[in-house]
């Protein structure tokens, strides 16, 4: 009964009363009947009590909840309730007098004002609410856009690479990554996405006990995030065609810290295959130094004879830069982020955390 109650009493003070209906005069008229039992009971405890004081909190829910009309008649009814119930017995014998009057335009005065306030802030919600819900209506819009967009460049790629399916299922990979990462933050209102949630993204074909995390989790920021998201698809679909992945006890490490506001990452494939001899700059190489730059990024990247051994670290934007960043003046300043990796000190040095599987915290 109780919780029942208190949903009720949400969804009224949440969504409010029509104004001018007579759910909300009757709300009104409830408020002031609760108000005058508190006086009551009070009055019990103290016969100095102010006579009006339990009328303005309840003309404050009134005219929040019902609008102008309800708080006005909560304020009538308290006023005629202070007058015939809570009034001094000898009220009558100076009843115009400086004090009482006084205490008649502090009434009326604070009552108006109570309800002008009201009245302004729900004003205020309701509009913040429309804009809310046309924000959302114009999001869900742009989302199946996008959708749509995705779904025809799908389309134009497999006609165009239907002589070269590998390089077609490539792409098609690297859109579905795009659009996985866009479905995520699309849920987070574009507020951005924590680190686990990407990799565990990334990491769902797999097998996910050989991908072992340390490392506490944080939120990246929208741009970041679909960076990271590309980052880690691929290398993850490198480590599953040529590197760990590929073997049957191959298994990858990764580990990150966050100091301030820069992050770094360990990625450390274990008991792959070894590295082929000849090695070329691919898309996945291109992407992480073009893709870090904008971010002061930098990479290192090594092969050992158990695979891959790639670090990268990059500065999360503040909430400024987040909407001023300007992407081509950050590449053409930060230069070439592609520096040779020491590991001749063996394995990375792993953060302080347990490790965990993907999607275990």
């Amino acid at each position: 009964m109780l919780r029942l109650t208190l949903g009720w009493w949400r969804q009224l003070w949440c969504g409010g009363l029509r104004p001018g209906s007579s759910s909300s005069l009757l709300f009104a008229t409830l408020c002031i009947g609760l108000a005058t039992i508190v006086r009551i009971l009070l009055g019990e405890l103290s016969t100095s009590s102010a006579v009006f004081a339990p009328c303005y909190s309840a003309t404050l829910v009134a005219a929040l909840v019902g609008g102008t009309q309800a708080g006005t008649l909560a304020a009538l009814l308290g006023a005629i309730a202070a007058f015939l119930l809570f009034v001094p017995p000898d009220w009558a014998s100076h009843a115009f007098d400086q004090n009482q009057l006084v205490n008649v335009l502090l009434f009326a005065g604070s009552s108006g004002v109570i309800i002008w306030a009201a009245q302004s802030y729900r004003a205020l919600l309701w509009q913040l609410r429309d804009e809310q819900e046309r924000r959302q209506l114009l999001n869900h819009e742009l989302v199946h856009r996008i959708n749509n967009i995705l779904t025809i460049v799908q389309a134009v790629i497999g006609q165009t690479l239907r002589a070269d399916p590998e390089a077609r299922d490539r792409l098609r990979n690297r859109i579905a990554a795009l659009a996985a990462t866009n479905d995520l933050l699309v849920r987070a209102q574009w507020r951005g996405a924590s680190v686990e949630r990407i990799l565990a993204g990334e990491f769902a074909p797999y097998d996910p006990g050989r991908f072992l995390l340390y490392g506490e989790d944080f939120e990246c920021p929208a741009q970041i995030a679909t960076v990271l998201a590309l980052i880690f698809h691929e290398l993850t679909t490198n480590a599953a065609k040529y590197g760990a992945l590929s073997a049957p006890r191959g298994r990858v490490v990764l580990s990150w810290t966050k100091r301030g506001n820069r992050v770094e990452f360990d990625w450390a494939e274990r008991e792959g295959p070894p590295p082929a001899e000849e090695r070329h700059d691919g898309f996945g190489t291109v992407l992480l130094r073009q893709g870090l730059r904008q971010f002061d990024g930098a990479v290192q990247m090594a092969f050992t004879p158990h695979g891959l051994h790639c670090r990268l670290s990059l500065a999360l934007p503040s909430p400024q830069q987040e909407e001023t960043v300007d992407l081509a003046s950050r590449e053409s300043a930060c230069g070439d982020s592609t520096l040779p990796l020491d590991v001749t000190a063996g394995n990375a040095e792993l953060a302080l955390h347990p490790p965990r599987l993907v999607g275990q915290k």
